[in-house]
């Protein structure tokens, strides 16, 4: 039994599971094309005789069997799809790119690689297929926000817009240096409480705006604000030379747009994607012009010099693409750093040479497993520093494991985080299948916990907000490790609750007809 889809409007009794069986229809419609498209890229990468073939055609029967397993029983959160596909790009596209870490190490390590993603894959999709026969929905109770209830579906548009344009004129004022003598007057520590509420706000506003628009229920003039503020909030969030902020809001508007017309937003998708390429390939060499020794951005960043900045960035960008053109660099598997000046959204996003780089050194120079030591320092890391003086860094867990395993000296982390990602990770402390099996089992459990909780929660809620920032926080998993991704989750859920209790009120769902699907 399903909840029939029968329009793209959104109402006030919109629930997660209604919108998530869109996804699930979206993701049956694509595994054929994908499908096809993997085989064939498999078999070109084969007669090519390119190295990796074997261990991509790998990869990708987990991702397509991922999803197959996915489709027959989800009822809401489409969190393991999220990270099937990701494990897609992060391991699969560097392969199928040619990148140069598939040259740096042995064929045999390679296809390892593939063996370990497609059991990690496995492994996730069956726990979570016996998650959905061991849990039970949720009671279809949920603290949705009162201006919604209160105005209906135009309660959509009118709290995006206004959630956008608060952390917009935020953004504005702190440009114009005219916020700092507030946080200054503020106990330390504020300023990162502030910057965290104001993301918050802005990736809610956007999410809620970009479902309307996605839906076809904001008129014209609506869209074109929405866009405007868009692309000034974009600058603004990357205008201190950190693109994350304002990837985060592309991202959030991506999935409100899918997760409203059930369609994926190629366009959109296509033209966001290119432009952060561009600019992270001359992002070093801005930092290096406007940063301070301590790393930190100069107030020669300001909003008068918005124009410059970005001109300064485009030229900078250009120049590095054409030097990657002429004389791209070869990798060195175990040494690259993630601050490389001409680094571009494949080096950034390329797990396969963390995970090549941790088989090499438990087989070829024999460094001991860590034995779940990383996971060790989660629960003091939720601890806050107030009551803990001694708290461990919060990437304290990609510092143990850069030094255990020779990426790193410990004078160095404190310049640069190596970024390693959950698989990796899982294989540091457990070695050969046994990490791809314990982290897979986990999640897939976790879930399908996650998916039967929040499946009769409404969209706009405070629970519809903690599972849209857990998805967002999973799509950038991908360079975590399990203490940054569970501390990172945890302020950001509870930025959220905070945020929200104020505004909402405890609200009984009402069903919809449900019909066979």
């Amino acid at each position: 039994m399903r909840a029939a889809v029968t329009t793209s409007q959104l109402e006030r009794n919109t629930q997660i599971g209604l919108l998530s069986e869109k996804v699930r229809l979206a993701v049956k419609r694509s595994l054929v094309p994908l499908t096809i498209v993997l085989i064939a890229e498999t078999g070109y990468l084969s007669l090519q005789d390119r190295p990796g073939a074997s261990a991509f055609g790998l990869i990708g029967l987990g991702v397509i069997l991922a999803l197959c397993i996915w489709i027959t029983a989800a009822v809401g959160l489409p969190l393991l799809p999220i990270m099937a596909v990701q494990s897609l790009i992060i391991y699969g596209v560097p392969i199928a790119a040619g990148h140069d870490i598939v040259l740096t190490y042995p064929s045999s390590f390679v296809l390892r690689a593939g063996e370990e993603v497609l059991l990690f894959n496995l492994a996730m999709a069956f726990a979570w297929r016996a998650g959905m026969q061991l849990f039970q929905p949720s009671a279809p109770v949920c603290y949705a926000l009162q201006e919604f209830d209160r105005a209906g579906a135009k309660g959509w548009s009118r709290l995006g817009f206004g959630m956008v344009a608060a952390s917009t004129a935020y953004l504005v004022l702190q440009s114009l240096n005219l916020t700092d003598p507030v946080i200054s007057s503020l106990p330390n520590g504020s300023s990162s409480i502030i910057a965290a509420l104001v993301s918050v706000v802005s990736t809610f506003g956007f999410f809620l705006i970009s479902m309307t628009v996605g839906s076809g229920q904001t008129s014209a003039g609506g869209k074109a604000l929405f866009w405007a503020l868009l692309i000034a909030n974009g600058m603004l969030a990357a205008s201190e030379l950190f693109l994350f902020s304002a990837a985060a809001s592309l991202i959030t508007v991506a999935i409100g747009f899918f997760w409203s017309s059930g369609r994926i937003p190629w366009r959109y998708l296509i033209v966001s994607m290119l432009c952060l390429s561009f600019f992270n390939t001359g992002k070093s060499t801005m930092r290096e012009r406007y940063w301070s020794r301590d790393y930190e951005p100069t107030a020669e960043t300001s909003l008068p010099r918005l124009p410059q900045l970005y001109g300064e960035w485009i030229q900078a960008s250009y120049n590095a693409v054409l030097e990657n053109r002429t004389s791209p660099g070869a990798s060195d598997g175990a040494n690259k750093s993630q601050a490389n000046k001409n680094q571009t959204l494949l080096d950034r996003i390329d797990n396969l040479q963390n995970l090549l780089f941790v088989i090499d050194a438990v087989d070829t120079m024999h460094v001991s497993l860590l034995h779940g030591a990383t996971y060790e320092l989660i629960p003091p890391l939720l601890v806050p520093r107030i009551l803990n003086p001694d708290k461990p860094r919060s990437h304290q867990g990609q510092v143990l494991l850069n030094v255990h395993f020779g990426r790193q000296d410990l004078n160095s982390t404190f310049d640069t985080y190596i970024a390693w990602g959950l698989l990796p990770e899982a294989y540091g402390n457990f070695g050969e299948y046994a990490g791809s099996l314990c982290i897979g089992i986990f999640l897939g459990v976790c879930f399908a916990w996650v998916e039967m909780f929040t499946a009769r929660k409404l969209v706009i809620s405070m629970e519809g907000f903690l599972s849209l920032s857990l998805m967002l926080n999973l799509m950038n998993s991908f360079e975590m490790v399990s203490s940054v991704f569970v501390t990172s989750t945890f302020q950001s859920f509870l930025i959220i609750v905070v945020v929200c209790l104020p505004f909402v009120r405890r609200t009984v769902v009402k069903s919809h007809r449900p019909s066979q699907s």
